[in-house]
């Protein structure tokens, strides 16, 4: 994931946007680019860590029932697996059939669980309750990164500045949201959670998660990651330089974001103050 969009965005615009079929036109939540207000810095506290694969290439991540379902990326080895919240243990694992296909960011919503494709412009639905077998797909036409859902609505990052809103149904666009901080748009957005009213957002290639308000795109708040794996994990020795931070998901009941890295050996729990 190394191309990058650049996006700007001058006051309070509406910037329509083409989606799949380059027709059908799209409002984008607008956002201000010049806003004076930095994002808060967000503290927490690490309640407690939980083992990782370090073969998960993570690129979706997200709590479901009791378990972790987690989407792996890179040709040849994509897969989505499902881990135990109590132990990290992965209890199943659901390698993509075709090897040319590079897994994303994925969501599960009305008992579908969706995964994205990086540059393969397709993203797969399947039945949660078995992952075995695609039961549809829909074009995409833009790279896949992130996803998450408010329980209503999809949303799907692309390495940009923008957040697009998709139906379930059909993956049209319905919206899109432009993320700005108080030095203008912020790009290279990731990995997304949706918690709370707001999108948490890891910036790809950086230690930091961004709290995102959906309906102004504004970034209210910032978690600083840095320090995370050479505190508890100090003899971990990174597979690459894409070893970073990218994995968001949210545990509503206990009020706690569950955040890893791609090919990391361990889950944080984090407690936000």
């Amino acid at each position: 994931m190394y191309k990058k969009y650049i996006v700007l965005a001058l006051g309070l615009a509406i910037v329509v946007a083409s989606c799949q079929n380059k027709k059908k036109e799209t409002q984008t939540v607008a956002a201000s680019a010049d806003s004076t207000q930095t994002p808060k810095n967000l503290t927490y506290k690490v309640a407690g860590t939980l083992p990782h694969d370090t073969a998960a290439y993570t690129e979706g991540f997200e709590l479901y029932g009791a378990k972790i379902y987690e989407g792996t990326g890179t040709y040849e080895n994509s897969f989505i697996s499902i881990a135990d919240t109590a132990t990290g243990k992965v209890e199943k694992r659901f390698p993509l059939k075709d090897k040319s296909i590079y897994g994303e960011g994925i969501s599960i919503l009305n008992n579908q669980l969706f995964q994205l494709t990086y540059q393969n412009h397709i993203a797969y639905v399947y039945d949660v309750k078995d992952l075995n077998k695609v039961v549809g797909t829909f074009k995409w036409p833009y790279e896949g990164w992130g996803m998450t859902n408010d329980g209503k609505n999809l949303y799907v990052s692309v390495g940009s500045s923008i957040i697009y809103k998709l139906d379930p149904k059909s993956f049209a666009v319905a919206g899109q949201i432009q993320v700005t901080d108080d030095l203008g748009t912020v790009d290279q957005l990731n990995e997304l959670e949706y918690a709370d009213g707001f999108i948490y957002v890891n910036k790809w290639q950086t230690t930091k998660i961004l709290k995102v308000d959906p309906v102004s795109g504004k970034v209210v708040g910032t978690i600083d990651c840095f320090g995370l794996l050479s505190n508890y994990a100090p003899d971990y020795t990174p597979k690459s330089d894409d070893s970073v931070l990218n994995g968001i998901a949210w545990d509503k009941k206990h009020q706690l974001l569950y955040v890893t890295g791609k090919n990391w050996p361990l889950i944080f729990k984090l407690k936000l103050d």
